[in-house]
């Protein structure tokens, strides 16, 4: 399954990119400009899908899309590497909150939390890339035999689900940036609340 994600930089955001990445504070309206050119040009997406060889996980893609490289390639070729830098720290960002709307979706539509990432090349053998691509069949998303992936900002991942809030990746909302979260403490119903508790956490 494809579905589109949005990704966007939460508040307060610009401040941990400055010092994370160990900018200047002068640096934060070139950050924000970039920010806006990169928002103009990505195409994101998740596909997800069970895995067939083990039927308690899923097989998941994350991608900002081409225009990332593109504009990223734009500037290096201009000589621009500060701003090429910048777009590559920027879109890590994005690509973090991507992760975390796909977590929603995937939540959509089983019911249930991811647990965690077993990233390819790190939990999981890289050659292992064949078997993902072929349960996921991504339309813009391709490998090389170095099992490289195109576009360049795609995250490749297999999950587990379960039903406890509590074992989830997301189980910190002080720790999270997806601030749209609809399971964000202070985002929840009064449904939601009763459900998942005070604290935004199940029981279970």
């Amino acid at each position: 399954m494809r579905e589109i994600l949005h990704p966007y930089i939460a508040d307060g955001a610009y401040q941990q990119i400055l010092s994370h990445y160990h900018f200047q504070q002068r640096d934060e309206n070139k950050i924000h400009i970039l920010t806006q050119q990169l928002l103009q040009v990505i195409d994101a997406a998740v596909y997800y899908a069970d895995d067939y060889l083990q039927k308690s996980r899923l097989a998941v893609l994350v991608t900002l899309g081409a225009g990332v490289d593109a504009l990223q390639e734009e500037y290096t070729a201009a000589g621009q590497l500060t701003e090429s830098y910048m777009i590559e720290c920027i879109a890590m960002e994005l690509l973090k909150n991507a992760y975390e709307q796909a977590a929603d979706l995937i939540y959509s539509h089983y019911g249930c939390w991811m647990d965690g990432f077993d990233f390819l090349g790190e939990n999981v053998p890289i050659e292992s890339m064949k078997e993902l691509f072929a349960i996921l069949e991504p339309e813009e998303i391709s490998y090389n035999q170095a099992y490289m992936i195109t576009p360049k900002k795609t995250a490749a991942f297999y999950t587990t689900l379960t039903d406890s809030r509590k074992r989830a990746y997301c189980n910190l909302c002080d720790m999270c940036s997806h601030t749209k979260c609809v399971h964000r403490k202070g985002n929840l119903t009064y449904g939601y609340q009763r459900i998942f508790g005070e604290h935004g956490m199940g029981g279970k």
